[in-house]
């Protein structure tokens, strides 16, 4: 957990650094650049909110878990993906109260729907068993 901590900070430093220097920097306002390293500083600095996700599922199984119950939810998305064709039997055991909770209330998972997915397998690799 704390490395993942500190991933998410240092992703977020690398992130907004280069925004905040140039806006602190007393650069004139005639210079040619400036607008393209403000747009690409900008972007930079709002891409951050793509990593969190990225971040956390590569690091934390109970949030890669939790993803992948609220994958099974999005129509059609079955068909386009193998790895969430089906759900391997530990996920609902390891997503947690709070992930069933938060399913009941939005109505995408009752707890017999959680039991069912828990029954199935993950094949990620086509080719292999």
């Amino acid at each position: 957990m704390i490395k993942m901590m500190v991933t998410v900070v240092i992703v977020f430093t690398i992130c907004w650094l280069p925004f905040n220097f140039l806006m602190l920097m007393k650069l004139p306002s005639s210079w040619d650049l400036l607008p393209y390293f403000w747009f690409a500083f900008h972007w930079l600095a709002m891409s951050h909110s793509c990593y969190n996700p990225i971040i956390y599922c590569y690091m934390n199984a109970r949030f890669r878990s939790g993803f992948i119950l609220v994958l099974h939810g999005v129509p059609g998305l079955q068909q386009l993906c193998c790895c969430i064709r089906h759900t391997p039997p530990a996920i609902a055991r390891n997503v947690g109260s709070s992930v069933a909770l938060a399913g009941e209330m939005n109505g995408l998972y009752g707890a017999s729907a959680l039991r069912r997915k828990a029954g199935v397998r993950v094949r990620c690799h086509p080719g292999r068993h």
